[in-house]
Parts: structure tokens; C-alpha cells; sequence
């Protein structure tokens, strides 16, 4: 072990230590380690959890942008405005994926 780790005492309900008890037995590690591993886990999510918005209006625009593109032809009926076109476009697809998300249909 790295001599950098600080010693902190920490108490769990019984359940709860058992968990952890049968998850480091499972990973074939100690219990210490284990601990460790599950919260940087949740320091993880916790912080993908926080920048998903940011990810999601960054890949948003990123679709905007390759959908614009295709905005000018005259089959979308607008192409004085592409940007409100493309939205609709977009706004329709997402809603039609999450509609059929919904259903738990397989296909």
C-alpha cells in the first residue's frame, strides 16, 4: 500500500458491512480496498452525473450543427430558416425515439 493513504475510522450498520463483506470476497480483495473502490465509484457517477447536461447540450449542437447542413434543400419546405427546420426535425425524432422507448418493445 502507498504510504500517501490517510487512516480514517469509519462504522457501518451490520447489513451494510456485509455487503461490502461479500462484494470484496467476490473481488478477491480487502475489505479496505473495496471500500475505496466503491467510493470512487460513487465519486464518479456523481461527477458524470453533474456534467451530463453539459455533454448532452454539446452532442445537441454537434447534431445541430451536421443537421444544418443538410437544411438546404428544398424538401423541408424552408429553407429561408434551416435552423428552425432542423429543430423541428429533431425535436420530432427524439420524441419518436422516447415514445418507442417507452413501449419496451423489441425489434
Amino acid at each position: 500500500m502507498s504510504t500517501a493513504l490517510r487512516s480514517v475510522t469509519v462504522k457501518f450498520h451490520q447489513a451494510m458491512f456485509e455487503q461490502i463483506k461479500m462484494i470484496a470476497e467476490k473481488r478477491g480483495e480487502s475489505i479496505s480496498d473495496t471500500i475505496r473502490y466503491l467510493i470512487k465509484r460513487g465519486l464518479d457517477e456523481r461527477i458524470y452525473e453533474e456534467n451530463a447536461d453539459l455533454l448532452a447540450t454539446v452532442v445537441r449542437t454537434q447534431i445541430e450543427l451536421v443537421m444544418d447542413s443538410y437544411a438546404v434543400f428544398s424538401t423541408y419546405g424552408n429553407t429561408d430558416h434551416p435552423r428552425k427546420v432542423t429543430a423541428k426535425i429533431f425535436d420530432s425524432r427524439i420524441t419518436l425515439c422516447r415514445s418507442f422507448k417507452n413501449t419496451d418493445k423489441v425489434s
